[in-house]
């Protein structure tokens, strides 16, 4: 069993997990012979890297990018793609953007335009996501409802399997089963702790039940996505990282944190789903794109004292009160958060069939140590989001 069924679902979520009965199956492409496949996501984080692991293998790739026209849409992706230091590697001859909205009808396309869209496309890799801890459910339900309808409205007309980017967000973290495998239930629903998760837990309900109708698709969960582990390009609004800014800013560190995460390099994450996807034997998968191990309090406080920053432990109510009356601190924003990660229980993850799956592709995870913590900071110093260091 991997989900709960319809009846099990609470109230709230009764409705949004109904899969509307347009939407039906097809038989699968040989994804080997898949020239031009459908991304979004591409002006995020994760998905500027899918964007560039798919170029690589030589495909021509049409983004969804919320823009008014497609020359704005470019100059939008392009932005992105700058600011994580990769445009100047790709050859942006092969990217076609389509200006349109995953949440309206058709994403808001003519007809015609539509049609030619699905007439060229063998695959669609959905990384696009309104990633925001602070938001509640409700005003996630749009984009995640009407968008997972739209993209699978897609895959049915151009009988182009799906490929659905997850979060391992959607275990429920006090549940017994440890480490959570691919093919372990997820939810429920109300005892996950953000409006995101749940809201990406929805998205996997009704993406798996266009599997059961016949949908080819795959099913990726990364576990928390940071920066390039070769050239430290980074999102700088992840939550970690705002900590740790927020503590260099203060120059306080808090003593015995509980803060614990399976952190995975992007570069990693990116080319485990293009490699997976590629293989017609993914089709009907559920595969966890995460690290080995994971990163504590302690371990990231003797990482950023390596990288050259010297700050001191106080307890967390010292360090809460710095960040609290400083409104230019990175973390000050996110106060309630730091409140909540007291209540929140660490969950692992296994990734076993995953691993094995990806045995024979030459991919693997590269571990988060000293040396590539240290590209990370000096990623953030050259875009003047950390200070200069004592090194």
């Amino acid at each position: 069993m991997t989900s709960l069924t319809i009846s099990e679902v609470t109230e709230e979520f009764a409705d949004d997990v109904k899969l509307h009965e347009d939407i039906t199956g097809f038989p699968a492409k040989d994804p080997r012979t898949v020239s031009e496949v459908f991304l979004t996501g591409a002006t995020g984080f994760l998905g500027a890297f899918l964007l560039k692991e798919l170029l690589a293998r030589g495909l021509v790739v049409h983004c969804l990018v919320r823009s008014p026209d497609s020359d704005a849409g470019l100059e939008r992706l392009k932005d992105n793609l700058s600011t994580y230091e990769i445009l100047d590697d790709l050859d942006m001859d092969r990217v076609r953007v389509v200006s349109g909205d995953v949440t309206q009808p058709r994403f808001g396309l003519p007809e015609s335009v539509y049609a030619e869209l699905a007439e060229r496309i063998g695959a669609i890799y959905h990384s696009a996501a309104k990633v925001n801890f602070l938001t509640l459910y409700k005003w996630l339900r749009k984009s995640t409802i009407d968008g997972t309808h739209e993209i699978l409205r897609l895959a049915c007309a151009a009988e182009a399997p799906l490929h659905h980017v997850s979060t391992t967000g959607v275990f429920d973290p006090t549940a017994e089963k440890e480490p959570r495998r691919e093919i372990d239930p997820t939810g429920p629903p109300e005892n996950l702790s953000l409006g995101y998760t749940k809201s990406k837990w929805v998205a996997e309900q009704l993406v798996r039940e266009a599997g059961r109708r016949g949908v080819p698709l795959t099913i990726h969960r990364p576990g928390q996505v940071w920066g390039d582990s070769n050239s430290g390009a980074c999102q700088k609004n992840d939550f970690v990282w705002r900590f740790i800014k927020g503590s260099v800013q203060a120059g306080l560190y808090p003593r015995k944190f509980r803060l614990e995460m399976n952190m995975v390099p992007v570069d990693y994450v990116s080319a485990a789903i293009v490699a997976i996807t590629r293989d017609p034997e993914s089709i009907g998968g559920t595969f966890h794109e995460v690290s080995p191990g994971t990163l504590n309090s302690e371990e990231i406080l003797r990482l950023v004292r390596n990288s050259g920053y010297e700050l001191k432990e106080v307890s967390i109510i010292k360090w809460m009160k710095a960040i609290s009356v400083d409104v230019t601190n990175s973390m000050f924003p996110l106060m309630r958060t730091i409140v909540d990660m007291e209540k929140v229980e660490v969950a692992e993850f296994a990734d076993g069939a995953t691993r094995e799956f990806l045995s024979d592709s030459g991919v693997t995870c590269p571990g988060i140590d000293e040396k590539v913590f240290d590209t990370y900071i000096s990623y953030f110093v050259r875009h003047g989001i950390l200070p200069e260091r004592d090194i």
